[in-house]
């Protein structure tokens, strides 16, 4: 077809046809410069003149934002910190390029989070159920007699460990030492013949005392400790006699009371 001028004219249904075809064209060399690196080092050369004129036409030709990519094309990606990809739960998702030339978000990643106690290295440190027991080893449940065995496992929420150890035995509680009814307590409580009164076979003040759970067994405690002799008709040291060497009432609290005492004056 020829122009009023005799100069040949391109038809116009050709037009739409070849702008698309530049557009792949533009699109093809794009990918070639995000994926082999942008603009060189010599930004000035012919070239890289031409690779920036190329990705300038194809960002108004998307949404007007820098270029990343071919759209359509999908990649590998990962958010989450440096060295953590590959290790423990963590892994690689991967993202597409959209319309816009422009990656999507990265879909089906795993990054590190807080560690549960699950087997599994959660927060991809390398280190499986860190800061928790760990599942399978034995632990205990109380002491001595009341010591019961099992292991330790992870609870369902992952949240804590538990000992699988059952509850300790529990007896009647006895006068001998030990805490038969593994409530943490050594011979507490009430035994027959507790309370009353009785002779401890000693003299003097020392005699009188009462029957106690005493040392793991029940026996008679006296119910005043010997002190030093006062003259007041009493044993008071209990060495079987009576206000012998006896001092004053005011001298005896002076000794008792870790006092001197005024020589020659005892009364």
């Amino acid at each position: 077809m020829l122009s009023a001028m005799g100069t040949p004219v391109e038809p116009t249904h050709g037009i739409g046809t070849r702008k698309r075809r530049d557009l792949r064209l533009i699109l093809t060399l794009a990918v070639g410069l995000v994926s082999g690196g942008a603009i060189g080092a010599c930004a000035n050369t012919d070239q890289n003149l031409e690779k920036q004129r190329l990705l300038d036409e194809l960002e108004n030709a998307g949404s007007g934002k820098p270029a990343q990519c071919k759209p359509g094309a999908a990649e590998p990606c990962y958010s989450g910190p440096p060295g953590t990809s590959g290790r423990g739960v963590c892994n690689q998702g991967s993202h597409t390029c959209g319309d816009s030339a422009r990656w999507g978000s990265c879909e089906a990643e795993i990054v590190p989070h807080d560690e549960l106690c699950n087997r599994l290295d959660d927060d991809c440190d390398g280190i499986v159920d860190n800061d928790f027991e760990r599942d399978g080893a034995i632990c205990f449940i109380g002491t001595g007699s009341c010591k019961t065995q099992g292991v330790w496992h992870c609870s369902k929420d992952g949240a804590k460990t538990e000992c699988s150890a059952p509850p300790p035995p529990s007896k009647p509680e006895v006068c001998d030492g030990i805490d038969n009814n593994c409530n943490g307590e050594i011979d507490e409580g009430t035994f027959p013949g507790i309370g009353q009164a009785c002779s401890t076979g000693k003299t003097g003040v020392c005699s009188p005392g009462v029957m106690s759970c005493t040392g793991g067994k029940i026996q008679c405690l006296q119910n005043i400790k010997e002190t030093p002799e006062v003259c007041n008709g009493l044993d008071d040291d209990c060495n079987n006699k009576v206000d012998d060497n006896c001092l004053s009432a005011e001298a005896a609290a002076k000794v008792k009371a870790g006092q001197p005492l005024d020589v020659g004056n005892n009364k």
